[in-house]
């Protein structure tokens, strides 16, 4: 029987979609739509199962300077914010040392945010979703617009294709973030209502004892 983490991940599935990223890397850096839309959020997300993999530990051990999933979260959105901008994506491509990093700091941040994301609430949730949203369409936007070739690794025609995509992704998470936690309010909100009591009214010609 295939052993499964309390979260119901085999716990193998992020190295295993390591070593697909790692496999795939030349076709995934062949094109900056590829590169920006698809290896970067891959491996945040492969951090992201990592921490769902790691269970409550990794939480625990991030506890005593992680409150309330301040720390973690910003450093994840910053980390993701520096490899947006297109000289450090031309940098990861041309240094291989560099490339190493983003990997390390991309699966990093995933699992920080993993780790933190359910301790953090929906206030804070909000937050950080809302403003990273808003910095992905933003880039999207601008990828689109401008003309001059912003990587010297990537024709400038590639850019309105990468902008599309990050904006695409700004809408999706936002939508899809905002669709649960409707249903978190909506389930607490049921549970914090309590049950009617009901009373029901004497029947007429009932038989009292004296």
């Amino acid at each position: 029987m295939r052993r499964l983490t309390s979260a119901g991940i085999p716990p193998a599935l992020p190295g295993i979609l390591l070593a697909a990223a790692a496999f795939f890397h030349p076709w995934l850096e062949r094109t900056m739509m590829r590169h920006m839309a698809i290896e970067l959020p891959l491996l945040f997300a492969i951090g992201w199962l990592a921490a769902a993999a790691a269970g409550p530990r990794l939480t625990r051990a991030l506890a005593p300077w992680n409150l309330g999933g301040l720390p973690a979260l910003l450093g994840a959105t910053l980390v993701m914010a520096f490899w947006m901008i297109p000289a450090a994506l031309d940098r990861a491509v041309l240094d291989a040392g560099t490339g190493l990093f983003k990997v390390a700091s991309l699966v990093a941040a995933g699992m920080a945010a993993g780790a933190s994301w359910r301790s953090a609430g929906l206030v804070i949730q909000a937050f950080f979703v809302f403003n990273g949203c808003w910095m992905t369409l933003a880039a999207g936007l601008m990828y689109q617009e401008v003309t001059q070739q912003l990587c010297s690794v990537y024709l400038a025609d590639q850019q309105v294709a990468t902008g599309m995509a990050l904006v695409g992704w700004a809408v999706a998470i936002l939508a899809l973030w905002l669709a649960r936690a409707l249903a978190a309010l909506n389930l607490a909100g049921e549970a914090a209502d309590p049950m009617p009591v009901v009373v029901h009214p004497p029947q007429h010609g009932a038989v009292q004892s004296r």
